[in-house]
């Protein structure tokens, strides 16, 4: 295997969950014997890649990719890449397709694609998508943290269509539901005769940094084309997701050691 391999191979253990690690843990779950590992974060410690927190002598990443980030950030910005991924999506579905992200009274579009045919749901750039009525706003919620979900809940909840929910005990056990099955669906609840399907993008520690949604008329969302547009709208976050912060592995959980 090649030095670089395995030096990403390194790298690819940090993620949220697991930002500090020491030398013998590290070696295990990049599958590396104690030495060479040493070696590569020696190597990658010279370069700013990774750091050593001098209390617990575990290694974290370092600042030396804050740089390319921020180059990163200026050639595919999240609007940018929201919109690619919205194009392509558009294109593998035929349907209507927005990525907003969260605003003070709802989700805010960001980007949209609409399919170049008749009898498509249209939408405006500058719509409020209220998160109690729509499956951009409530997969968010769903997904939210404790503190954000009691704030937007706190807000005032207005009748969209005579289907749009507004009792807080049933939004709540919607909520559930949605963070279990990892999409949100609605049938008329912000416009009669529209349904959507919707995704979070982002999601870790904290808040989701939006949401990817496919809108259609309602007679077209049957159970068969629900279950057809799950996999294209779960693609679509993947894309977004590695064109803005990157997917590191999944790593095993194993005991402390340093």
């Amino acid at each position: 295997m090649k030095t670089v391999d395995k030096a990403f191979r390194v790298l690819g253990q940090f993620s949220v969950e697991k930002q500090e690690i020491g030398l013998s843990e590290l070696a295990r779950m990049a599958q590396l014997d104690k030495a060479a590992t040493r070696r590569l974060l020696v190597a990658l410690g010279e370069h700013g890649f990774v750091e050593q927190n001098e209390d617990t002598r575990k290694y974290r990443l370092g600042h030396g990719f804050l740089r390319f980030a921020r180059i990163r950030e200026a050639t595919v910005p999240l609007q940018a890449a929201a919109a690619e991924v919205a194009n392509w999506l558009c294109a593998e579905v035929g349907e209507t397709v927005h990525v907003s992200v969260p605003g003070a009274e709802g989700m805010t579009p960001l980007a949209y694609r609409l399919p170049s045919r008749g009898h498509v749901v249209n939408m405006r750039a500058t719509e409020m998508l209220y998160y109690h009525a729509t499956a951009s706003g409530m997969v968010f919620l769903a997904h939210a943290t404790p503190s954000t979900q009691k704030r937007i809940l706190s807000n005032p909840r207005g009748q969209v269509t005579p289907h749009t929910q507004t009792d807080l005990s049933a939004i709540q056990k919607r909520m559930a539901e949605i963070r279990q099955q990892g999409y949100a669906a609605t049938v008329g609840t912000f416009e009669e005769g529209v349904s959507s399907l919707a995704m979070p993008f982002g999601s870790g520690a904290g808040d989701p940094r939006g949401a990817i949604s496919i809108a259609l008329v309602s007679n077209d969302f049957t159970t068969s084309r629900r279950v057809a547009l799950i996999p294209k709208l779960k693609e679509a976050v993947a894309r977004l997701e590695r064109a803005t912060q990157g997917q590191p592995p999944e790593s095993a959980a194993l005991a402390e050691e340093y």
